[in-house]
């Protein structure tokens, strides 16, 4: 926090820094050390990207790898539109603060002041907890998700009327920090209403226009008849060569998602960190979007004002990701360093997009010319076979590990069907994935040297989980848990059966999805995620319904019907 509160000082004496659209020379490092990154999307035949960094106010490198259209031939180019999802956020987040900066909203208002079709639900969620993410409110979008509704039916007007039916919280405001894609919709919701005018046409006038974004939007549903936009595309793999096909979210929605924007716009966007000229012209705005989320028991989050505000490394970063169907983007600035990185893709297979940035950052502030080697501890780690298993969060029930060993390589994955990550050792118990650096795996132990938990470290977040201990259940068993079962709050159906030994959740009797046995009554299912279903039972023992939980999704619950 001493180097975000000395950052924020020196915002508040910022002078002007004017940006030259014209690139500069890079120097201190190589450029082929930037392509390198980007080398799988070189080809007539692949999506791509759009890179640019800018330091000291100058674009000092901006290129474009791969194509705009792969069908029609067209290449991209650094003036291309691209659909930024969650980068949407910050400007969200812009947006509430302005009105509070003209004292038409407070920060600490209570939701239902402007929303008073939302329940009470026993606690009183604020603004500011749907800006930080920290609302205990359970996201609209994954409730109309788990209707196993399509993505048409991800519209503004369906997240409310989800959240309208909403009885309970999944933790009290302010206990922890939950990431909410509906809080964001909610945010845009507010602004509508307060100001008086649409979500898009605010942020136009009060954001755009004043800092000459000409060629960015907000929208509510993208349309391939935008200008000069990149058309999005997803990926599918065969023996290990990818085969690209259009591809982009068909949702109606904006608030977390919905920008369409160039790099160009958004260094426009990143010069106003240093010397603000929205609303009154204070820096002091500046100041409070870059204020991260403070919890109840006084800590803080790394979220800010749509923005994740992180010391990595003792080097700090403001930055914000985004990623729908067909598309990925991200920002990083360096902001000590008068350093900012901005990609936009239109490829949703470009991986570790954050972590690329910020080796490319840590390249130009080090001065380094050759590709860092890993740093490895040698170590004598356990053996393997000691530490796989499944580990689970013992609150929100939905974040899980399955680690698992092949030929005496250790692996993680965050659902049972999921990406498996290889570990390489660095010390005792402590692993951390291959490749690019993005998390760091802490085995812990008892007293007597079992395995107890795992805690895993990312550059914002630290997550604890619990090694369960699975247990075996006869087909008679599974065969009592079997049935149909129903959520008021979704207004819907879940049938659970028994499939070769196996229970299963059935999806419009086309789909049978395996429940893996965890601890007593708890299981684990791979949809879209990890999912988790916790049976209550009643004297005799019979099962009367169940709690589900997945990621922004506690404790849900389903009666037994039949």
């Amino acid at each position: 926090m001493k180097q975000i509160i000395l950052f924020l000082g020196l915002l508040l004496s910022s002078g002007t820094i004017p940006v030259d659209v014209r690139a500069q020379p890079l120097v201190g490092v190589p450029t082929a050390r930037m392509d390198s990154l980007f080398k799988d999307w070189t080809t007539t035949q692949s999506p791509g990207a759009v890179l640019a960094i800018v330091k000291d106010g100058q674009i000092v490198y901006r290129k474009a790898y791969g194509m705009a259209n792969v069908a029609a031939g067209e290449k991209l180019t650094p003036h291309h539109a691209f659909w930024v999802a969650s980068m949407t956020k910050q400007f969200t987040a812009m947006s509430i603060a302005l009105l509070a900066e003209n004292g038409k909203l407070s920060v600490e208002d209570d939701i239902r002041k402007h929303l008073p079709e939302l329940p009470y639900l026993g606690d009183t969620v604020r603004i500011r907890h749907l800006i930080h993410h920290t609302s205990g409110l359970r996201d609209g979008f994954t409730l109309i998700g788990l209707t196993f509704r399509g993505e048409k039916h991800y519209t503004s007007a369906n997240v409310i009327r989800m959240l309208k039916k909403q009885s309970a919280l999944n933790f009290k405001p302010g206990k922890r920090y939950e990431y909410n894609n509906g809080g964001y919709v909610l945010l845009a919701e507010i602004v509508a209403r307060v100001s008086g005018m649409p979500f898009d046409s605010y942020v136009a006038s009060h954001i755009f226009q004043p800092l000459g974004m000409t060629q960015s939007r907000i929208i509510s549903q993208l349309d391939n008849k935008y200008p000069n936009l990149a058309r999005g595309y997803e990926s599918t793999y065969k023996k290990g060569r990818p085969t690209y096909k259009r591809k982009h979210f068909k949702g109606n929605t904006y608030g977390s998602t919905g920008l369409v924007t160039t790099v160009d716009d958004l260094i426009q966007w990143d010069a106003n960190f240093y010397r603000n000229r929205l609303g009154k012209g204070n820096q002091e705005l500046i100041k409070q979007v870059m204020e991260s989320g403070l919890l109840n028991d006084g800590t803080h989050t790394a979220y800010a004002y749509g923005l994740e505000v992180v010391d990595q490394d003792g080097v700090l970063t403001v930055s914000h990701s985004g990623a729908d169907p067909g598309y990925k983007a991200e920002m990083v600035r360096f902001p000590e360093h008068r350093l900012t990185l901005i990609c936009l893709a239109n490829t949703g297979n470009m991986w570790s997009l954050t972590q690329k940035l910020l080796l490319m950052g840590e390249w130009m502030i080090k001065g380094e010319t050759h590709l860092p080697a890993a740093h490895l501890t040698k170590a004598s780690p356990a053996p393997v076979t000691d530490l796989d298993g499944i580990y689970l969060h013992p609150q929100n029930k939905a974040d899980i590990r399955f680690v698992s060993e092949t030929d005496g390589q250790l692996f993680a994955s965050a659902s049972m069907q999921g990406y498996k990550v290889p570990l390489v050792p660095t010390g005792t118990d402590c692993y951390q994935n291959r490749g690019l650096k993005v998390n760091r795996f802490q085995f812990e132990r008892s007293e007597s040297g079992q395995v107890t938990g795992l805690t895993i470290y990312n550059r914002d977040q630290q997550l604890s989980l619990q090694k369960v201990q699975p247990q075996s259940y006869q087909t008679n068993e599974l065969k009592a848990l079997a049935g149909k079962y129903y959520s008021p709050e979704l207004d819907h159906q879940y049938r659970l059966k028994v499939r070769k030994g196996k229970l299963v959740m059935s999806i419009y009797g086309l789909i049978n999805i395996p429940l893996l046995p965890l601890e007593k009554y708890r299981f684990a299912a791979d949809l879209m995620g990890n999912n988790s279903f916790e049976f209550q039972t009643d004297a005799a023992g019979s099962p009367t319904g169940f709690t589900f939980s997945r990621a922004a999704v506690t404790n849900l619950h389903f009666k037994k019907i039949k």
